[in-house]
């Protein structure tokens, strides 16, 4: 079978105006080969200017690079009704515009769904907002930490005896922005079958709200609020320790009832000389009823915490691999940036930014036999201004 170097998504185009909710939606959209043509204001997207920059003495922000790579950019002034006919006019030569302004304030524009559809019928229009369209909530403003609160997800991370507490990182922005952009090639599929394009209406709330496991159905079923239990695993009213110190760092271990033989045979063959019985954990749940008293699980745990305390990340990590116990290094950005296995996937690509010099940005978090990922720096802001413009120009005259 014969290769071919065409994108996987290559025939596409998408329309980005989103803030920061939305830009790896499409950022993966372009690496998939979706032409994405990020729509900036006059001056460029807030985000140009937002932090990390690689040089205090010009734009240079190291978010714009990544969270925008393999775009292309124009500048349109969504305030002139000459420069919103250029984006009803890009938009018939789009598939996608994915959009996060609060609901109606595209419609007050005259650039809404219901406004572009009718000249761009086959657009897919993705609204990414904090709470949806419709609802109570529905005109709230929202951070991405106000994401995870809504969203369930901060009562269960933290210490028990402490405050909620905010994942590091803009985890709601980003597993919202991964919901529409599934949603959005689920609307494609759709539009296979009835030719029309669709609203995909996408509430950063909702998207958090899946995360949360089981935490949700321990209520729902039994009354039960699950709290959190710091570096332990809750299940509904108890928490099973998961982080360990080791010699060099931590590591994630889970006590479930399968790895307590595997762990005791470990043990011993390094002459640990576990003194738990491993017969009788292999046969205690790590939730429900048959559970250890707080006596028994901590003299379990001085043990464990002996054992790893006195061996490093990476020798745990490839012992336990060995021996058949679930154990893994809690990698730090070092870790990531120097691993031996994203380096043999060939994760890390290096691209040269037109502004920045050379970057090594994070590639694919998938392979493709035939159509493989796309890595290609951010745009530089109206780069693409004149032919974006006058291609869709063009292309407009010509489908007529």
């Amino acid at each position: 079978m014969s290769q071919t170097t065409q994108a996987a998504l290559s025939p596409y185009r998408a329309l980005d105006l989103t803030s920061e909710i939305g830009s790896l939606s499409t950022m993966l959209l372009a690496g998939l080969g979706v032409d994405v043509i990020r729509v900036e204001p006059p001056g460029g997207h807030p985000s140009r200017k937002r932090g990390p920059m690689l040089r205090e003495d010009q734009d240079s922000s190291l978010y714009w690079a990544q969270m925008n790579a393999g775009k292309r950019s124009v500048t349109l002034d969504l305030a002139d009704e000459a420069d919103r006919e250029r984006l009803r006019t890009l938009s018939e030569t789009a598939d996608f515009l994915f959009e996060s302004d609060a609901p109606g304030a595209m419609a007050a524009r005259g650039i809404g769904h219901r406004d572009l559809r009718e000249r761009a019928p086959q657009l897919i229009y993705v609204s990414i907002t904090p709470f949806g369209q419709t609802g109570p909530k529905s005109m709230w403003a929202a951070s991405d930490l106000i994401g995870h609160v809504s969203g369930g997800l901060s009562s269960l991370v933290g210490d028990p005896d402490r405050a909620p507490l905010r994942p590091s990182v803009e985890q709601a922005y980003n597993i919202t922005a991964l919901n529409a952009g599934s949603a959005a090639l689920i609307a494609l599929h759709a539009r296979h079958l009835t030719g029309r394009g669709q609203h995909v209406d996408v509430s950063m709330q909702a998207a958090m709200a899946n995360t949360l496991g089981n935490a949700r159905l321990y209520y729902e079923m039994d009354g039960i609020v699950t709290e959190r239990a710091g570096g332990a695993r809750a299940f509904a009213d108890r928490a099973t320790r998961i982080i360990y110190s080791c010699a060099d760092g931590y590591v994630a271990f889970v006590r479930i009832p399968a790895s307590m033989k595997a762990l005791h045979r470990w043990m011993t063959a390094e002459g640990a000389h576990p003194r738990f019985d491993a017969e009788k954990w292999a046969g205690i749940s790590i939730a429900g009823n048959n559970l250890p008293s707080d006596d028994e699980v901590a003299e379990l745990e001085s043990e464990i915490e002996e054992f790893f305390a006195a061996r490093g990340a990476q020798s745990l990590y490839e012992s336990g691999q060995h021996h058949g116990v679930m154990i893994c290094p809690v990698n730090t950005m070092q870790d990531i940036v120097d691993s031996p296995q994203l380096a043999a996937r060939g994760f890390f690509d290096k691209v040269v930014d037109p502004e920045l010099g050379s970057l090594t940005v994070p590639g694919a978090p998938l392979k493709m036999s035939a159509t493989p990922w796309r890595t290609r720096p951010a745009p530089t802001l109206t780069q693409h201004q004149n032919e974006i413009l006058t291609a869709a120009a063009t292309d407009i005259r010509d489908g007529d």
